[in-house]
């Protein structure tokens, strides 16, 4: 056998196999070059780490876990403020997520003379998906007077819902928490759809009226490390029947028989409590105005 011909042929491969290489590292950058952008996070606003409005039309509603900043957007116009509180109103809608000025606009709101007729020019941080700034706050009012939710699914990130998050969420059926939520604010949930509502063990802290005029709750939960009970969070939901108290905190709160915990609810069978408190509930005002409700929790 020739051995020039064998050195040949292989130097041939080693040349074609080259060239393939060279083609695949080719393509395979050229593939990631033309990566699409990540997409924009439809239908949220973000301040932050907190979710401040939704306006799409979703009946079941995942919460993002985070998000990134994508580019920008250029926004101009003419506005004129008949009060302060419009003036901050126009600032959480727009000077968002490091938008440039913002300080400079919150300072003058507080300078200008009422109506104050403002020229704008607002380059708007895009929201996209991401990893880069953690969600953890749902709001005051962010999803208020939303009648199309049926459902929403919160990321374990949350851990406050403040005040009036969901308010009047008339089709809102059902909530499914992580598992970090603290804090529940004030009205959070009030009018909403749900039948049951069981809060996750890590609440600790239930605003006034959280739950008022939710008039389809036949069952809740109060998770045992809660240790703070505002008024009447439960008042007006006129078909609970069931309560469960599990925590051991012996949690003092207030009201009259009109705006207390379980103030008008005509349905209400039974309040099963831990068996050490069941004394406590049934002689301390407001709870012992349902003093013939109590039951050891089994």
């Amino acid at each position: 056998m020739d051995k020039s011909k064998t050195t040949l042929s292989w130097g041939v491969l080693f040349i074609v196999f080259g060239v393939f290489a060279l083609f695949l590292f080719a393509f395979t950058q050229n593939t990631v070059l033309k990566k699409e952008p990540l997409s924009e996070i439809e239908g949220f606003s973000f301040n932050g780490s907190t979710i401040t409005d939704y306006s799409g039309d979703d009946e079941v509603i995942t919460i993002p876990n985070s998000y990134s900043i994508g580019g920008t957007e250029n926004i101009t116009g003419t506005i004129t403020f008949n009060e302060q509180w419009e003036a901050y109103d126009f600032l959480d809608e727009n000077y968002k997520n490091g938008a440039a000025g913002y300080y400079d606009f919150y300072s003058q709101i507080h300078t200008q003379k009422y109506p104050w007729v403002y020229e704008y020019s607002i380059d708007k941080p895009v929201c996209v998906k991401g990893t880069d700034i953690k969600i953890t706050n749902i709001s005051v009012g962010a999803f208020q007077n939303n009648t199309k939710i049926k459902k929403i699914i919160l990321p374990d990130n949350i851990t406050r819902i403040e005040n009036f998050a969901f308010q009047n969420c008339s089709a809102l059926e059902e909530v499914v928490f992580g598992d970090n939520v603290k804090f529940i604010g004030d009205s959070s949930f009030w009018g909403c759809g749900f039948k049951s509502i069981v809060l996750p063990e890590s609440v600790e802290t239930i605003y006034p009226y959280a739950f008022f005029n939710c008039k389809l709750l036949e069952t809740i939960t109060i998770p045992k490390n809660v240790n703070y009970i505002g008024i009447g969070i439960c008042n007006g939901c006129s078909s609970l029947k069931t309560a469960t108290i599990e925590t051991e905190n012996r949690i003092s709160t207030y009201g009259n028989e009109v705006y207390a915990t379980f103030s008008n609810c005509p349905n209400l069978e039974t309040i099963y409590v831990p068996e050490q408190n069941l004394e406590f509930y049934k002689t301390t005002e407001p709870w012992s105005f349902y003093a013939s409700k109590y039951k050891k929790l089994k």
